[in-house]
């Protein structure tokens, strides 16, 4: 038990009814001593505000509330919880603990929802930690001459404690980084006035689209374009022009510990507890730089490849840029880089057409062909398809893939595909619709009008 813990539970100690207000901030102002000059009690406030007020401030906007260690919770007996020790920030960037393990009854709130004629109901409660505090080891002081009282006793320590309490269904947490968490797959654009969700949504399209060997710098510089938008758009709680210092009001700054999720019956007229889980998923914790070091590195290889691949990513097919001509039996498509045009081959480049009875593998007139200026690959058929559906196949994976000429490493699929290690290649597939699908049935309508005649 640390000492200002003993000092809590002395006689002379004094409940305070605004905690927050006992401990004033001073985040611009600091004191500028000098010999001679006499000091105030706000003088000190100053010199002992400042510290604290910075160091709040850095603990609430940079890392955030959650919990920091330890405050477990388990099910004590039928009516209450246990508390393991712990230490938490809270919305404040206050360091909020418990020194030894923590009781609390849930009994009197499931009285009150208490109704005989149902049989059974269900409750949902969060268990939440919040900053208290108090005055203690009261000390003799001067009296104010125009002070009628004479009190002659001031308290010269803030207690700072932990409070636990219970809040019905689930707390609100203010979202922030709202483009960032859509260009990482965390947030979802819902509604069509997500303006700033659409724009990161946007961003990540483009990063999609990079080529994979520039993916990780680009997403870097999306990441902080699109960071530098959030935090533009942050501002602290309170009204235009009236703002505090924090994210979040005092009546949000606890911090949420476990949710709890209830089962109750009626018997005999008491409520009895069928069944109750515990949700750790809703408390938020907050990690240590080196773990986070940690897990930056184990995504690395995601982006940069593993140390035994080829360095460099192979081409990749454009979706959706498959055109036709300019001979009638002959269709063209983009890649992102140049290919080596040996081994383009009639095995590696494949093209099947869909009919009423099943896929039809087209025989092609020739090898394919690389266009360098273009950067087009162009397949010219032995007749053209007749066949509505349209499939080409490029092969990156076998023994005898379709290869990049710089780098020479293996196709790498299409583009927005994860283009995996650049030893192990990928499969590109392209679709499109036959454009003379339509004159191709008409000519055999008429062919077979002719027949018929």
């Amino acid at each position: 038990m640390t000492k200002i813990d003993e000092v809590a539970g002395t006689s002379g100690a004094r409940e305070a009814s605004d905690p927050s207000a006992l401990l004033p901030l001073w985040p611009w102002s600091e004191l500028r001593p000098a010999r001679g000059m006499l000091l105030d009690s706000d003088d000190f406030e100053v010199l002992l505000g400042h510290p604290r007020a910075t160091h709040m401030l850095h603990n609430a906007w940079l890392h955030g509330s959650g919990v920091v260690w330890g405050l477990s919770v388990e099910r004590h007996g039928e009516w209450d919880l246990e508390i393991a020790p712990g230490l938490a920030i809270d919305g404040h960037g206050r360091e909020l603990h418990l020194d030894a393990p923590r009781c609390l009854s849930f009994q009197d709130l499931l009285d009150v929802d208490h109704d005989p004629a149902c049989k059974t109901w269900e409750i949902e409660l969060c268990l939440v930690l919040g900053f208290d505090a108090c005055l203690d080891r009261p000390v003799p002081a001067l009296a104010d001459p125009c002070d009628v009282t004479r009190e002659s006793q001031e308290y010269s320590r803030v207690v700072q404690r932990a409070r636990l309490g219970f809040v019905r269904g689930h707390p609100r947490r203010p979202a922030s980084y709202h483009r960032v968490r859509v260009l990482l797959g965390l947030d979802l654009v819902v509604g069509d006035d997500d303006t700033s969700g659409k724009e990161a949504l946007a961003a990540r399209k483009e990063v999609l689209a990079a080529p994979a060997y520039e993916s990780a710098r680009e997403l870097l510089r999306r990441f902080r374009c699109l960071a530098a938008l959030d935090a533009a758009d942050r501002v602290p709680f309170g009204e235009a022009c009236e703002y505090e210092l924090f994210p979040v009001g005092e009546s949000d700054a606890g911090i949420v510990l476990g949710c709890l999720h209830f089962t109750m019956r009626d018997e005999s007229g008491c409520p009895e507890i069928v069944d109750v889980t515990i949700d750790y998923c809703c408390r938020r914790t907050v990690l240590p730089i080196t773990v986070i070091q940690d897990l930056v590195c184990a995504l690395a290889p995601g982006l940069i490849g593993t140390g035994d691949t080829v360095v460099g990513v192979g081409p990749q097919a454009v979706p959706g840029s498959i055109e036709w001509g300019p001979h009638e039996a002959e269709l063209s498509f983009q890649m992102t880089a140049d290919v080596l045009p040996a081994t383009l081959t009639r095995d590696t480049v494949q093209v099947s057409s869909l009919s009423t009875s099943g896929w039809v593998v087209e025989d092609l007139d020739g090898r394919p062909r690389y266009h360098t200026e273009s950067g087009r690959v162009s397949v010219r058929f032995a007749d053209r398809p007749a066949n509505r559906l349209i499939r080409v196949l490029m092969v990156g994976t076998g023994l005898t893939p379709v290869y990049g000429a710089d780098p020479v490493v293996p196709l790498a699929g299409v583009v927005g595909d994860d283009p995996g290690s650049t030893g192990q290649g990928r499969d590109a597939i392209l679709t499109d619709v036959n454009p003379r699908y339509e004159e191709a049935a008409q000519q055999e309508e008429a062919e077979s009008g002719d027949e018929d005649e």
